[in-house]
């Protein structure tokens, strides 16, 4: 069995984005040489996410909208994590959103469902933060 890792590296212009990494991870997949396997993409910042599902900007506005209801930014003083830091919201979005995603890698590719794509989604931005892509397979 073989693996290979690479690294995502984003620093967004907002405190929350949604981001597709699908081509990216393609690239990479596509690098190894791993024919049939596995592939990770994992947020590395515990502000963040990685997640799978359609690339339409509805969709998108509405999951911004939803987790915003869910687990607002302000006020600060909500939160007690707050006290140490202001970004107890994105924690808290990171958590519902998941820490990462797992794809099968079949004859070379991705081996998506219809519509399925990969993103990052930012919820504490304007910093440096990385995703971790590993593949695993033969």
């Amino acid at each position: 069995m073989k693996s290979f890792r690479e690294y995502l590296w984003f620093n967004t212009d907002r405190r929350l984005e949604l981001i597709n990494i699908t081509s990216e991870v393609k690239k990479i997949v596509k690098e190894s040489g791993i024919k049939e396997g596995l592939c990770l993409v994992n947020a590395m910042h515990i502000t963040a996410s990685v997640f799978i599902n359609d690339d339409e900007s509805g969709l998108h506005n509405d999951y911004k909208k939803w987790l915003e209801e869910l687990a607002p930014h302000e006020p600060i003083s909500q939160y007690e994590h707050n006290d140490f830091e202001e970004n107890a919201d994105a924690h808290l979005k990171r958590q519902v959103m998941g820490r990462e995603v797992v794809v099968a890698i079949t004859k070379g590719g991705l081996d998506f469902g219809p519509w399925e794509q990969i993103f990052y989604g930012e919820f504490d931005g304007k910093r440096r933060k990385r995703v971790l892509v590993k593949v695993i397979g033969d």
